[in-house]
């Protein structure tokens, strides 16, 4: 790539700006139309999540400190960074506002993100097959989703091109960007938890090209940087690793195993991803065979960053066990996937054979919009759990809640919260479970209750009034009455809430049967000894 400039002029270079404009078409339907995951009406204007690290930048600029809940240290965001480029949101009076300004700020990281993608490939690999990789780029559905969550996927993906293109630069045309490089590296540990990854994959990499004083001097800033980082974290919150870390990394090895594996294959086949991964086992072939025919040709232009990272981050991703957001942490293989394509096999393809490809690719990619519930495009979105969050705080303002949604909720309530799944809870995070249920298999009804809230919203679990998360109706009943039953279909009702107190079991029942299946309990009578 070279080193005049990352702009690409309108004249040439017009298919690139044209898929800018598809792409930020794309990411502004699906936040304004579409969902973020397959529970809908929780998931309509972003993911539940994304609020828990607009609770975080809020108390932050409010001067609390980078904390879910006032005075208690507990890191449950994965995503520094993000979290503080949200903060100024706060402190311009902004924060009923924020995930519109998330949106468009994920917009602009994923925008810029294609034009270095652009770059690179028109560099590397000609005008023609530059324009269909930009065009691959633009239309893929899933960066869509993710750009319109409200969470740091885009800035992860941006930054993790940047790394690709940097490392590049510097072992292919010896160019001096190790300053960069090094730049790079802390942000990637910032914008993500497990940033040190990349940044380790692409310090490997580096090695293996030979750039030994590069790979030096990145390895210094990658300890460094961990090291500065993991102090500050020992010191701010008593803990090396991030609450999340405890709180999803957990349960059976095998059964995470065996979760990931199966989400993959749906993912590969609904998603177009499985063009990707075959197009990483013809690379293998040929790499192999490359190095076998000993003197024929450059070996090292048979590979590029992008083909050691895929193996690497999807064992990564599959000993974690997947992702209750399922192919979120994948984002950022379809633009690797991309250069793979036109690394090795465009080169043995006519230009009519590549078009024909990538035109077949750009179909089975598209193909999500018709095969997944999250592109059931609606003018009527309905977010119920931000609905539940303003009538709590308007009505219970000072009270005690426990949710296992610790995102809207929370963050429209206002109320300090006990984080039933752990995220923001350290207790939770550290039970040992024996079972796996990526995300959500850490809770303690008992330890909830001993605190004694003054809410608890949940989902009901059957017509017994039982709830999950181990809140079942032996263990509430005496301490807590239902007070309300909020609507949790995709379809806004003409009452969302509807006070229960009350009710009859059989009126329960019925409720229950109209999709009324998440129950706020208001305490009756409780002491903190209560178990």
């Amino acid at each position: 790539m070279n080193s005049k400039s990352w702009f690409l002029p309108i004249n040439r270079y017009w298919l690139v700006h044209v898929s800018a404009v598809l792409l930020v078409l794309g990411c502004a339907a699906h936040s304004y139309l579409g969902y973020f995951h397959y529970d809908w009406s929780g998931d309509a204007w972003g993911t539940d999540d994304a609020y828990i690290s607009y609770r975080y930048a809020k108390n932050f600029s409010e001067g609390h400190g980078l904390v879910f809940n006032q005075g208690d240290q507990v890191e449950g965001y994965s995503n520094l960074l993000y979290v503080l480029i949200l903060t100024p949101i706060f402190f311009l009076g902004a924060a009923k506002h924020v995930y519109l300004v998330s949106v468009v700020l994920n917009i602009v990281f994923a925008v810029v993100g294609l034009y270095v993608f652009s770059q690179y490939a028109y560099d590397r690999f000609g005008y023609t097959n530059g324009s269909l990789a930009s065009l691959l780029f633009a239309l893929t559905p899933p960066l869509w989703i993710w750009v319109g969550s409200g969470m740091e996927t885009a800035l992860v993906l941006l930054v993790t091109l940047l790394i690709l293109v940097t490392v590049e630069q510097i072992t292919l045309d010896r160019s001096k960007k190790a300053a960069l490089l090094n730049i790079l590296i802390v942000a990637i540990i910032m914008s993500r938890a497990d940033g040190f990854i990349v940044a380790a994959i692409a310090i490997a990499y580096v090695v293996i090209r030979g750039r030994y004083r590069v790979a030096l001097w990145a390895s210094i800033t990658l300890i460094g940087a961990m090291g500065v980082y993991l102090t500050w974290r020992l010191s701010y919150y008593g803990d090396l690793l991030p609450n999340t870390y405890y709180a999803k990394v957990s349960g059976p090895l095998i059964e995470r195993i065996i979760f990931a594996v199966s989400q993959l294959w749906g993912i590969a086949m609904n998603e177009g991803l499985f063009v990707y991964l075959l197009t990483f086992i013809f690379a293998m072939f040929q790499l192999i065979a490359g190095y076998i025919r000993v003197g024929r040709g450059d070996r090292r232009r048979l590979y590029g960053l992008d083909t050691v990272f895929l193996p690497v981050w999807l064992a990564y991703w599959i000993y974690i066990g997947a992702d209750h957001f399922v192919e979120r942490f994948l984002v950022v293989l379809y633009p690797l996937g991309i250069l793979m394509f036109f690394r090795h096999i465009g080169p043995e393809l006519r230009t009519y054979g590549r078009i024909f490809l990538v035109s077949l690719f750009i179909v089975l990619q598209l193909r999500m919009v018709v095969l997944d519930d999250r592109f059931l495009y609606t003018f009527e979105k309905y977010d119920r759990n931000i609905e539940l969050g303003r009538y709590l705080g308007k009505n219970y303002e000072g009270k005690l809640l426990a949710s296992d949604a610790a995102g809207k909720i929370p963050y429209y309530s206002g109320l300090r919260t006990i984080d039933m799944l752990g995220l923001n809870d350290r207790h939770i995070a550290r039970i040992q479970p024996t079972f796996f249920e990526v995300g959500h298999n850490k809770y303690d009804a008992d330890y909830v209750l001993s605190l004694c809230p003054d809410l608890i919203v949940n989902w009901v679990r059957d017509s017994d009034m039982n709830l999950v998360r181990g809140i079942t109706r032996k263990k509430y009943d005496g301490m807590y009455r239902w007070a309300y039953l909020l609507n949790a279909s995709r379809e806004p009702a003409k009452d969302n809430i509807i006070e229960v107190r009350g009710n009859t079991l059989s009126d329960l029942q019925e409720l229950l049967a109209q999709e009324y299946t998440i129950a706020v309990l208001e305490k009756v009578k409780c002491s903190i000894s209560s178990s």
